[in-house]
């Protein structure tokens, strides 16, 4: 559910008067990785990577008051959890942003998405655009006539029950880095993303006390040494 206006004015008055050890000790709590150039954290979920046009809580702030050099590279959506990767000068942060561009990252995420979603162990891809819809903000849909695609490997890991309902334990791989892709190339396939308070409905929303996606593994290219490194973040569903 959005936040009002009052819920947002006193989240942003409660964090502007935090003191320096508050952010400095938040920086250490979700840390995963760090050194001269790169800074990979674990972001939980309900917290935004960058500030909002009225919401000025995010990981970024947070961290550009423990460390004013963090220099945001991309972002997760509010609801996700797991890594991120900031940079902590010019140079890094130009040099990975363009690994994005050219897609050599490796992201892995693992979604539970609504009822029974094939056999354990099958594999397939998910290739269909998608786009926002002002109609729906903040929602965004399927368009197989918009000009820019929209590609997920999936994996279905596992069976499950949630609150006794059953549900499907899947590693999602995203090839493009559109907006919400994952969560509606999940709506697309007919499972969505249990708690998804975007998306989801009924059973599928009540079930889960916070959307059930989660970024677990990086992979990317050190800017400096250009060794390929990977990091890994625990589930929490």
């Amino acid at each position: 559910m959005p936040f009002t206006d009052d819920a947002i004015n006193a989240l942003n008055l409660q964090e502007s008067q935090y003191p320096l050890e508050f952010f400095q000790t938040f920086a250490q709590q979700v840390t995963v990785y760090e050194d001269n150039d790169i800074w990979v954290v674990d972001k939980p979920a309900g917290l935004l990577s960058v500030d909002g046009k009225t919401l000025k809580v995010s990981m970024l702030a947070r961290l550009e008051r423990a460390n004013p050099n963090v220099k945001l590279i991309h972002r997760l959506d509010m609801d996700t959890s797991g890594l991120l990767i900031f940079a902590k000068n010019a140079a890094a942060q130009t040099n990975i942003s363009k690994q994005f561009i050219d897609r050599l990252p490796q992201k892995t995420y693992q979604a539970r998405v609504f009822g029974i979603w094939e056999d354990v162990g099958a594999t397939g891809r998910i290739s269909v655009p998608v786009r926002y819809e002002p109609t729906t903000k903040p929602r965004h849909i399927v368009d197989r006539d918009w000009s820019k695609n929209a590609l997920t490997l999936y994996e279905v890991l596992a069976h499950e029950q949630c609150n006794g309902q059953a549900v499907t334990r899947v590693a999602l791989k995203p090839v493009t880095g559109r907006s919400h892709q994952l969560r509606v190339h999940m709506v697309h396939a007919g499972h969505v993303i249990i708690g998804d308070s975007i998306y989801a409905e009924g059973l599928a929303l009540e079930i889960a006390p916070r959307l059930n996606l989660h970024a677990q593994q990086l992979r990317l290219k050190h800017p400096v040494l250009g060794a390929w490194m990977d990091w890994e973040s625990s589930v929490p569903f």
